[in-house]
């Protein structure tokens, strides 16, 4: 009887800690189904989720910028400036920066705010340059020079850019191939 009760007990903690999530495990659920919808347009069910990320991981940026972004989507501009100054205070040079730095741009831009977007634009620019692919910046920095920003046109042009980083760098991160690899790891045979 003794050896039922150890086992129901062993079986019973056994369960309960292998089914509990930790808050970085909801916080990842969440910004994923986030993304998903966000992918598929589903602005406002986007920023529920990555709501309850910033709940889940207060600290990190990259929920906070997503949720700028649904928001940007949904032309709700006091929630997305909002969510992109919180972005900015917990961003210490992550992942999220470069869409920190767009989607503030942005914001900027269709608040009609146009001398400080131009000026943000111009960070998102240097940063991009710096980070990522100097030379895919080029329709973007044309707008800037020339002070005639097509607000849809940069905001496909600014989707397609961070989409394409944010993808790389994740590539960088689970596998250590891909672009970044090439940028941050010596080549074979070459110094360390």
């Amino acid at each position: 009887m003794r050896r039922i009760g150890s086992a129901a007990l062993f079986l019973l903690l056994f369960v309960a800690l292998f089914s509990c999530t930790t808050p970085y495990q909801t916080y990842r659920s969440d910004l994923f189904s986030g993304k998903e919808l966000l992918n598929t347009g589903e602005y406002g069910k986007a920023r529920e989720d990555f709501v309850k990320a910033t709940q889940a991981q207060p600290a990190e940026p990259a929920s906070y910028a997503l949720a700028a972004t649904a928001s940007y989507k949904l032309n709700d501009l006091n929630a997305a400036s909002g969510f992109i100054q919180e972005a900015a205070k917990r961003d210490r040079h992550s992942d999220a920066s470069i869409r920190i730095l767009g989607y503030g741009a942005l914001i900027l831009l269709k608040e009609n705010k146009e001398q400080e977007g131009l000026d943000a634009l111009h960070k998102y620019i240097v940063a991009y340059q710096n980070e990522y692919a100097p030379f895919n910046v080029r329709h973007v920095e044309r707008m800037w020079r020339t002070r005639q920003v097509n607000l849809p046109s940069l905001e496909g042009l600014l989707d397609d850019q961070i989409e394409t980083y944010e993808s790389d760098m994740a590539q960088f991160r689970s596998s250590g191939t891909g672009w970044f690899a090439q940028k941050f790891m010596p080549p074979p045979g070459g110094p360390t």
